[in-house]
């Protein structure tokens, strides 16, 4: 299996994942044979690539730290909560259905602990805020079981994750999207007030503790004191909010919108790195950096050596040494172990 740009996609490739939309709901399932109208399809959603079944990538298999039926699943409930006022709700269905879905994504992300996020989210324009509140949780789940904390800590942490964007929803659908570059003054103050709205909205209709709402209402704060609403700083800032603001900005850096062109997933890591100690805990930032794949599985690569080749696996100790395929030999090159691979290096990822 390999990820492909949109742009790269052919009628007849046999598509490697299930796709979904914003709401949960399958667009196109797993084995079928890309035709050129759903290819066209996919780029007017604004689906920026897919992953595909060929004869090159037999054997590339990308294990997933939560199954996709849970993704799914997660998916679904967050599209719900931003559609539904849980405030006519008593006591709120949605509420149960998503501390039973936040349990499912902490149990698969204990049981395969030791897999790297090695997957490039596929993710249309149009529901960017679904699919970026999943990844956030996931991302974020992924971390604070690294950093320890117990099982039902780890629950909250992902109610936070999943929910933190929840207060856009009271908000103009244009300031949001517009961008900070495109909003005057006064709409970025409204655009800012969304941690706020939403930590209320959700303290007045759920049943969350305090840490809840206080990863909420912080995961905009920074840990130089520069972030908002409430201007904390370093260890001021809960702790599920410093996990929330690091997961979140790298997952915003990654996806692609009309106004902004992304990054890629080694980029945007290089961008949190860099700004740790400033905007994002310093400790944190390194445990993320462990757990999340610089270089996707299934994904094409440029080598130092002008060769391209396909990642097979990552090593959690060494994210810049995956093992890889060679697109022109065919071979598989360690470039952990391999005598031969010491010289070369990982030039760039190509997924544009």
């Amino acid at each position: 299996m390999r990820y492909l740009p949109t742009s790269r996609l052919t009628p007849g490739m046999a598509l490697g994942q299930d796709i979904y939309d914003g709401a949960g709901r399958l667009l196109l399932g797993r084995h079928i044979l890309l035709t050129e109208e759903q290819i066209s399809n996919l780029e007017f959603l604004g689906f920026p690539g897919a992953y595909v079944d060929d004869e090159f990538s037999r054997g590339i298999e990308i294990q997933q730290i939560v199954s996709p039926e849970v993704r799914r699943q997660a998916l679904k409930i967050v599209y719900d909560l931003f559609h539904m006022d849980m405030r006519k709700q008593e006591p709120s269905e949605a509420e149960l259905k998503l501390r039973k879905t936040v349990e499912s994504v902490v149990d698969d992300v204990i049981c395969n602990g030791d897999i790297m996020c090695n997957i490039m989210d596929i993710k249309s324009y149009d529901d960017y805020i679904y699919y970026h509140s999943i990844h956030v949780g996931i991302l974020s789940v992924v971390v604070g079981a690294r950093l320890g904390l117990p099982h039902d800590e780890l629950c909250q942490l992902a109610a936070a994750a999943l929910l933190h964007d929840i207060g856009k929803r009271f908000i103009d659908h244009d300031i949001v999207r517009g961008g900070k570059a495109h909003r005057s003054e006064k709409e970025q103050e409204v655009y800012r007030s969304h941690p706020k709205i939403g930590a209320e909205y959700l303290r007045e209709t759920c049943r969350f503790s305090a840490d809840v709402y206080e990863g909420i209402m912080e995961h905009h704060e920074c840990y130089n004191g520069e972030g908002y609403p409430l201007g904390k700083k370093g260890g001021e800032i809960h702790l599920f909010a410093r996990i929330i603001r690091i997961a979140d900005c790298y997952d915003a850096k990654v996806s692609a919108f009309p106004a902004q062109k992304s990054l890629s997933p080694s980029e945007a890591l290089e961008y949190v790195m860099a700004l740790g100690d400033r905007w994002f805990d310093p400790d944190i930032v390194a445990v993320f950096a462990r757990k999340v794949a610089a270089y996707p599985i299934g994904c094409e690569v440029e080598l130092s050596n002008g060769q391209h080749a396909v990642v097979a696996r990552n090593f959690e100790n060494f994210p810049l040494r995956p093992l890889v395929r060679v697109v022109e030999t065919g071979e598989m090159l360690n470039m952990r172990d391999d005598e031969k691979a010491r010289a070369v290096t990982v030039g760039r990822l190509i997924v544009r």
